[in-house]
C-alpha cells in the first residue's frame, strides 16, 4: 500500500503545562456501579471457569493488507496486529489506561521524564526476552517514521534511552499532556530489536512478538489464522488454541454464517438484524460503548466546499435525528460535533447547526453558488448503513438544488481513493484509539500536524491548530477541558464535517463464546476468549 498518502509534518509548536492523568487497572472496572451492560457482561465472563483449548471462527468485515503497527490505520489491519504485538500500556474494555508490558511509571517534577518499569518474565513468541532496547528500538522506529500515519503523537519525544534491561527513560522536549495514552496506541506496539537480527521482508513474513497469538498463515487481503503464543506472559492465557479470521465484506453473509454455525463472532452487525438476532437463543448480541463518530466529510480543496457557507447550508439541511431514527433501530445517538459525547472533554453542550430547511438555503444563498451545484458523494459498499445515509443525504439536499451522484466502491478502493484526495464528500467514521481526545482533536483538525490534513478534508484553521496544541500541553483538567469548549463551538461554525450519529460496535456472537469484549476504541485482544 502507498503510505505516501499520509502527509505529515513534524511538530514546531508544542505547548506548556502540569501533571494530570489517572491509572486505573481494568479489573477494577469491569463491574463497577454504572457499568454498561456489556462491561457487565465481559465481567461474569471473566468469573467463570474458563475451559482450555478450541479454534474459534471469527466472520470479520475487514481483512489485514499488511501487519506493521507502524505503518498502517486501516481497521483491518489494526485488528490483525494488535493480536500480536503490545504496547507498555493498553486501553482496557472499561476504557481506562492499563499497564500492559510496562507495570508502572515514575516522572520527574517538571514532567519532562517519564521511567517505564517493564514487566518482568515477558518473552517474545520465539522465546526471546523483552529487554528495554527493543522498547527504545520500536518505539524509536515508530516516531522517525514520517510516512506513519500516527507518528504524529510521539513527536514530544525528545529522546528514550534504556536503565538496564528493566526500565527505558523518556525525555519530553515539554509537558505533554496526552503521553501515556500516546504510548498505549497500536503503533507504538514493542517488537525485538533491529527486527531480531532478520532483514524486515524475512520478519514480516514471520512477525515475532509479546502478543497472545502467532500468526499461522494469511494473505494480504485474506483470510487468516493465528495460533496460540506457548511463551505468552499472562500464566494461562491465551485459553485457544487458534483462530481463523475469515474475510466476509457482505453483512448479510455474516449473519447466515454465525447463524448457521460457519463462525462464532461477527462484526459490523446492521442496526435494522439487533432485534431479529436478540430473539435468537443461539446468539448473544452486544452494543458495545465507542469513541466513534460517524462523519459526513467535505473536500475543501473543491471550490463548492471551500465555500462555509455551503457546508453550513448542507449541515442545516441534514435532519440527523430522522437519519438516525430511520437506519439506527435504536442502536444509535444524533450526531452534533465530532468528538462522541461519550470521549472525555467532548462538550456535551457545545453549539451545532440545527436542522432547518430554510436556514439551509438563506446559509448558500450567502454562498458563491446561491443556485446550487453538482456533486459526487463517495461510500464504501458492503456498509448497508453507510447507502442508507447517503440516500438520506442524496434526497435532503435536493431542495437546496444540490444535485449528489452516489459513488459506490469496495472498501479497499474506497479507502486510496478518499486518501488521495479523489472526492468532493464522503462518509466515514472517526475513531479514537486511545483514551485521550488529542488522537481524535490532531488528526481531524489539525491541518499542519495531525497526520491527514484534517481526515483529508484539507480542513486549514490556524486558530483551532494553535489550540489543539495549547490543549496538548495543558494538565490541568479543568482548563484543558476550556480549550477543547472553545475548538468544539469553533469547528460547529467551520463545520470541517456533519457529525451523523454516534453508533455503538455491534457485535454478535455464538453462545459458546465466552469472554469476548470490545473496548471504546474498537479493540478486542481475545486472549480472555474460551469456547464452552
Amino acid at each position: 500500500m502507498d503510505f505516501e498518502k499520509y502527509e505529515l509534518t513534524r511538530r514546531q509548536l508544542i505547548g506548556h503545562g502540569a501533571k494530570g492523568s489517572v491509572l486505573l487497572a481494568a479489573g477494577s472496572l469491569l463491574a463497577a456501579p454504572g457499568a454498561s451492560a456489556a462491561t457487565r457482561k465481559f465481567a461474569r465472563a471473566a468469573a467463570a471457569t474458563p475451559k482450555k483449548g478450541g479454534t474459534l471462527i471469527f466472520a470479520r468485515s475487514t481483512a489485514p493488507t499488511q501487519i506493521d503497527p507502524a505503518n498502517s490505520i486501516i481497521a483491518g489491519d489494526i485488528y490483525t496486529l494488535d493480536k500480536i504485538f503490545e504496547p507498555l500500556y493498553i486501553t482496557s474494555a472499561a476504557g481506562k489506561l492499563t499497564p500492559w508490558l510496562a507495570t508502572g511509571y515514575t516522572t520527574n517534577k517538571a514532567q519532562t521524564v517519564w521511567t517505564f518499569n517493564l514487566r518482568p518474565g515477558v518473552k517474545f513468541n520465539d522465546g526471546t526476552p523483552l529487554t528495554a532496547a527493543d522498547v527504545v528500538w520500536s518505539i524509536d522506529r515508530e516516531r522517525k517514521n514520517t510516512d506513519g500515519p500516527l507518528s504524529f503523537l510521539d513527536y514530544a519525544i525528545k529522546s528514550i534511552k534504556a536503565d538496564g534491561t528493566d526500565k527505558v527513560v523518556f525525555t519530553l522536549s515539554t509537558p505533554w499532556a496526552p503521553f501515556l495514552s500516546d504510548i498505549s496506541v497500536f503503533a507504538n506496539a514493542i517488537l525485538p530489536a533491529n527486527f531480531g537480527g532478520k532483514t524486515a521482508a524475512a520478519f514480516w513474513a514471520n512477525p515475532v512478538g509479546t502478543g497472545p497469538w502467532t500468526l499461522a498463515s494469511w494473505k494480504p487481503d485474506s483470510n487468516i489464522t493465528l495460533k496460540a503464543n506457548p511463551h505468552y506472559w499472562q500464566p494461562g492465557k491465551p485459553y485457544l488454541d487458534s483462530i481463523t479470521i475469515n474475510y466476509v465484506s457482505n453483512q448479510n453473509q455474516q449473519i447466515l454464517q454465525l447463524t448457521g454455525g460457519q463462525a462464532q463472532i461477527i462484526d459490523n452487525v446492521p442496526p435494522s438484524n439487533v432485534a431479529s438476532l436478540k430473539k435468537n437463543s443461539n446468539v448473544d448480541l452486544t452494543l458495545f460503548p465507542s469513541w466513534q463518530t460517524d462523519i459526513l466529510v467535505f473536500n475543501e480543496s473543491v471550490a463548492q466546499f471551500k465555500d462555509v457557507h455551503v457546508r453550513r447550508a448542507i449541515a442545516h439541511a441534514i435532519d440527523t435525528e430522522t437519519l438516525v431514527e430511520a437506519t439506527s433501530f435504536g442502536t444509535a445517538k444524533p450526531g452534533r460535533g465530532l468528538f462522541p459525547p461519550s470521549l472525555e472533554y467532548a462538550d456535551q453542550d457545545a453549539p451545532a447547526l440545527s436542522y432547518s430547511v430554510s436556514a439551509a438555503k438563506a446559509e448558500l444563498k450567502k454562498s458563491k453558488y446561491p443556485n446550487g451545484f453538482s456533486t459526487k458523494l463517495l461510500i464504501s459498499g458492503g456498509v448497508e448503513k453507510w447507502s442508507e445515509f447517503a440516500t438520506i443525504i442524496q434526497a435532503a439536499l435536493k431542495p437546496l438544488n444540490i444535485d449528489v451522484a452516489i459513488t459506490t466502491l469496495d472498501h479497499a478502493a474506497f479507502e486510496t481513493t478518499f486518501q488521495k484526495y479523489d472526492f468532493d464528500m464522503f462518509i466515514d467514521y472517526a475513531i479514537n484509539d486511545i483514551s485521550d481526545i488529542d488522537e481524535m482533536a490532531s488528526f481531524n483538525l489539525d491541518y499542519k500536524n495531525g497526520g491527514s490534513k484534517s481526515y483529508w478534508s484539507s480542513y486549514n484553521n490556524p486558530t483551532v491548530s494553535k489550540l489543539v496544541e495549547q490543549a496538548e500541553g495543558e494538565f490541568n483538567t479543568t482548563k484543558r477541558a476550556a480549550i477543547y469548549k472553545q475548538i468544539q463551538a469553533i469547528i460547529a461554525e467551520d463545520v470541517p464535517f456533519v457529525a451523523l450519529d454516534y453508533p455503538p460496535y455491534i457485535y454478535a456472537t455464538s453462545t459458546k463464546v465466552h469472554g469476548f469484549a470490545v473496548n471504546p476504541g474498537g479493540a478486542y485482544r481475545l486472549e480472555d476468549v474460551w469456547l464452552a
